[in-house]
């Protein structure tokens, strides 16, 4: 298929993108030679990663698409590239000849991807196309990522390398000249009112579609210019606000209400005048993002109502069960020592024996402390008899724990293990964690296991784009670059050596979803302890 053909295919489909389709397609054809590095750069909502998709799937070149904003860290980044080159190859099965998954620098990717493309068959031998989407938007990249990253093109004849860019590039940011770039400006607002009103009319049970028909245009251009416009919105927001004010604009049609004046049909004139209001309280609102959505069927009957706690904990969302293991596994992160993985999470001592483990434990440190309690009272009150020889029974309650827990140590090295932070055991209180003791974690209380980890794929690349996610709704967020006396600047050339997370959420709602997956947050606290 010839350029231009592509473009064509595509303008129907997404208009107003034909220039920069035939380019793409030009570039990309299998027949006609590509550079090393492409930089595609415009605001969010142009079209461009749904272009380059199209192009590429059009032409049957093979690619693989890496977006970058569900990494959070550039070792996740490096190790998503060579997953996703994996799948595209059709060879995710032989996984463990390529560095088992893992990839720590952009020298040791290079490697890798050449190892991947040499290892295809004679007859798919040919141009690979590694598209970066949203590349300028990673979290804590060095400054010589992109740079490094550009190089790969040149390194590996059969591979281009896309960066998709938000915005605009600055002169020489790949330190690199003849670097081609395409740029997908903005939608003016007659493209953006034509791109709506090509799609059809949201219905409206009662409203004929000749008034429909008639009122619409005038409807879609009222609302660019008075949200759309000024807020700079894109076209899935422009589209989602017209149909959710679209009904609301023509319920006087529908109810069949009298037009005001004296007329006997509503036009677009009297519709604007009786919903003046709707454009200032609901259409502003319609701009807001909100995480969870709430409910606009009964308004008033949320204020009516007294507070009641099961009626709020009951309206909390409820996640999946991959992201609830994940958030459940950074909650004890944070909560339990460090110091008590090897007794809580280990392998020889969190076997099959884990709980009657935990319970001699725990049951051995509180016998010690009762004694020195029980010898401190003695000391101090001296009508007290001393009575040598007579064992003392020691009752084991989740309080005692927890009491015993704070007074464990009077000692309490931070995290990190800085200096001159002292004070009593804070296990009741989060505390930084890194990535590794979360998969550790995540491995000793997962309810579901796999029957055999050895020939199963590492998990790390889907539990880093799970934890991306959480990292957006403000679940799971980064500890402070001083926390811990650990350096998390962003010019760090590691991968994501130091950097610590932490939970931002209570414990009463982890323990409620992490008893819909099976796992009982309160027994890792309290040790096991019935």
């Amino acid at each position: 298929m010839q350029p231009a053909e592509v473009a064509r295919s595509l303008s129907e489909q997404y208009p107003y993108r034909e220039v920069q389709a035939r380019q793409l397609a030009t570039l990309f054809h299998p027949y006609l030679p590509s550079p090393p590095t492409l930089v595609v750069h415009g605001i969010s909502a142009t079209c461009k990663s749904t272009i380059i998709r199209g192009v590429l799937s059009t032409l049957q070149t093979p690619h693989a698409v890496i977006r970058s904003s569900e990494c959070i860290t550039g070792r996740h980044l490096l190790t998503k590239i060579i997953w996703n080159t994996l799948d595209a190859l059709d060879q995710k099965s032989e996984w463990e000849k390529f560095g088992k998954g893992r990839c720590e620098h952009v020298s040791s990717l290079a490697v890798l991807l050449e190892e991947c493309l040499a290892a295809r068959a004679p007859e798919k031998q040919g141009k690979f196309v590694l598209v970066l989407d949203e590349i300028d938007r990673q979290r804590e990249a060095p400054h010589t990522l992109l740079s490094a990253l550009a190089r790969l093109g040149e390194i590996i004849p059969s591979l281009c390398v896309v960066l998709v860019l938000s915005s605009t590039p600055r002169p020489l940011f790949l330190q690199n000249v003849a670097v081609p770039h395409i740029s997908f400006p903005p939608y003016s607002r007659k493209e953006a009112i034509d791109i709506l009103l090509a799609s059809p009319v949201p219905v409206v049970e009662g409203l004929p579609a000749e008034t429909s028909a008639q009122i619409y245009p005038h409807f879609v251009s009222t609302v660019y210019d008075t949200l759309t416009g000024p807020t700079a919105g894109s076209i899935p927001t422009f589209r989602s606000i017209c149909q959710r004010l679209w009904p609301q604009f023509v319920a006087p049609v529908v109810q069949s209400e009298a037009a005001p004046g004296g007329g006997t049909e509503w036009d677009f004139a009297r519709l604007v005048v009786k919903n003046r209001v709707l454009f200032r309280h609901q259409g502003e609102s319609s701009l807001v993002h909100r995480i969870v959505p709430g409910d606009s069927s009964a308004p008033g009957k949320t204020n009516r109502t007294p507070f009641a706690p099961t009626a709020a904990s009951s309206a909390l969302p409820h996640l999946p069960y991959f992201p609830t293991l994940i958030l459940t596994s950074a909650y004890l992160a944070s909560h339990i020592p460090q110091r008590l993985d090897t007794i809580f999470f280990s392998k020889f001592s969190s076997s099959s024996l884990s709980a009657r483990n935990k319970r001699a434990h725990h049951r051995r440190r509180l016998k010690v402390l009762s004694q020195a309690q029980a010898a401190d009272r003695a000391a101090d009150d001296p009508s007290t008899p001393n009575k040598k020889g007579k064992r003392s029974k020691t009752r084991i309650t989740k309080s005692t724990l927890s009491s015993a827990f704070e007074t464990s140590s009077a000692t309490t090295s931070a995290i990190g293990g800085s200096a001159g932070i002292t004070g009593p055991s804070t296990i009741l209180t989060a505390r930084p964690f890194p990535l590794e003791r979360l998969l550790a974690i995540y491995h000793a209380v997962d309810p579901n296991p796999p029957a055999n980890p050895i020939h199963t794929p590492a998990v790390a690349d889907q539990i880093y784009a799970e934890l991306a996610t959480l990292r957006r709704l403000r679940l799971v967020v980064p500890a402070s670059g001083n926390h811990g006396g650990t350096s998390m600047g962003s010019g760090n050339t590691s991968a994501d050596a130091g950097e610590k997370w932490c939970v931002n959420v209570s414990g009463d709602w982890i323990g409620e979803l992490a008893k819909g997956i099976g796992v009982e947050v309160g027994e890792w606290l309290a040790g096991g302890l019935d």
